[in-house]
Protein backbone atom coordinates (compact mmCIF):
# COMPACT_ATOMS: atom_id res chain seq x y z
CA UNK A 1 0.00 0.00 0.00
CA UNK A 2 1.33 3.03 -1.15
CA UNK A 3 1.26 6.33 1.51
CA UNK A 4 -1.01 9.10 1.02
CA UNK A 5 2.24 11.46 0.31
CA UNK A 6 2.93 9.59 -2.98
CA UNK A 7 -0.74 9.28 -4.21
CA UNK A 8 -1.14 12.14 -7.31
CA UNK A 9 -4.54 13.46 -6.63
CA UNK A 10 -6.21 16.14 -8.32
CA UNK A 11 -5.44 18.52 -5.94
CA UNK A 12 -1.91 17.40 -5.12
CA UNK A 13 -1.29 18.64 -9.10
CA UNK A 14 -3.23 21.49 -8.98
CA UNK A 15 -1.09 23.26 -6.42
CA UNK A 16 1.95 21.52 -7.75
CA UNK A 17 1.35 23.69 -11.42
CA UNK A 18 -0.31 26.71 -9.61
CA UNK A 19 3.48 27.12 -7.50
CA UNK A 20 4.97 26.51 -11.31
CA UNK A 21 2.83 28.81 -12.80
CA UNK A 22 3.50 31.51 -10.20
CA UNK A 23 7.40 30.73 -10.57
CA UNK A 24 7.12 31.16 -14.00
CA UNK A 25 5.67 34.91 -13.89
CA UNK A 26 1.98 34.21 -14.39
CA UNK A 27 -0.47 36.30 -12.16
CA UNK A 28 -2.20 34.18 -9.59
CA UNK A 29 -5.58 35.28 -10.15
CA UNK A 30 -5.35 34.24 -13.77
CA UNK A 31 -4.78 30.68 -12.69
CA UNK A 32 -7.98 29.05 -12.88
CA UNK A 33 -9.52 25.75 -13.92
CA UNK A 34 -10.88 27.22 -17.27
CA UNK A 35 -7.92 29.01 -18.08
CA UNK A 36 -6.00 28.44 -20.98
CA UNK A 37 -2.41 28.00 -21.41
CA UNK A 38 -1.95 30.30 -24.58
CA UNK A 39 -4.02 33.13 -22.55
CA UNK A 40 -1.26 32.63 -19.22
CA UNK A 41 1.49 34.96 -20.78
CA UNK A 42 3.97 32.60 -20.84
CA UNK A 43 6.15 31.78 -23.87
CA UNK A 44 7.44 28.12 -25.18
CA UNK A 45 10.57 28.05 -22.83
CA UNK A 46 8.21 28.79 -19.72
CA UNK A 47 5.87 25.79 -21.31
CA UNK A 48 9.02 23.42 -22.25
CA UNK A 49 10.21 24.20 -18.08
CA UNK A 50 6.58 23.44 -17.08
CA UNK A 51 6.37 20.19 -19.07
CA UNK A 52 10.08 19.25 -17.54
CA UNK A 53 8.40 19.40 -14.48
CA UNK A 54 5.20 17.21 -15.12
CA UNK A 55 8.08 14.50 -16.55
CA UNK A 56 9.88 14.60 -13.43
CA UNK A 57 7.51 15.01 -10.74
CA UNK A 58 4.51 13.00 -12.16
CA UNK A 59 6.33 11.09 -14.80
CA UNK A 60 3.41 11.78 -17.10
CA UNK A 61 4.60 12.95 -20.60
CA UNK A 62 2.44 15.29 -22.44
CA UNK A 63 3.92 17.26 -26.28
CA UNK A 64 4.01 20.79 -26.14
CA UNK A 65 1.91 20.84 -28.69
CA UNK A 66 -1.20 19.44 -27.15
CA UNK A 67 -1.37 22.30 -24.76
CA UNK A 68 -2.78 24.99 -27.31
CA UNK A 69 -5.83 24.77 -26.38
CA UNK A 70 -5.96 22.51 -23.33
CA UNK A 71 -7.24 24.60 -19.82
CA UNK A 72 -5.56 24.14 -16.50
CA UNK A 73 -8.05 21.90 -15.10
CA UNK A 74 -7.47 19.95 -18.53
CA UNK A 75 -3.97 19.77 -18.13
CA UNK A 76 -4.83 18.76 -14.45
CA UNK A 77 -7.04 15.64 -15.38
CA UNK A 78 -4.74 14.51 -17.70
CA UNK A 79 -1.24 14.21 -15.54
CA UNK A 80 -3.55 12.24 -12.73
CA UNK A 81 -5.28 10.16 -15.53
CA UNK A 82 -1.46 9.03 -16.78
CA UNK A 83 0.16 8.75 -13.26
CA UNK A 84 -2.59 5.95 -12.65
CA UNK A 85 -1.54 3.85 -15.20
Amino acid sequence: MSSPSSQITTSVVEERLRAELIDLGVDEEAITPEAKFDKLDIDSLDIADLMAMVVKEFNVEIPRSELADVTVGQLVERIVAGASH
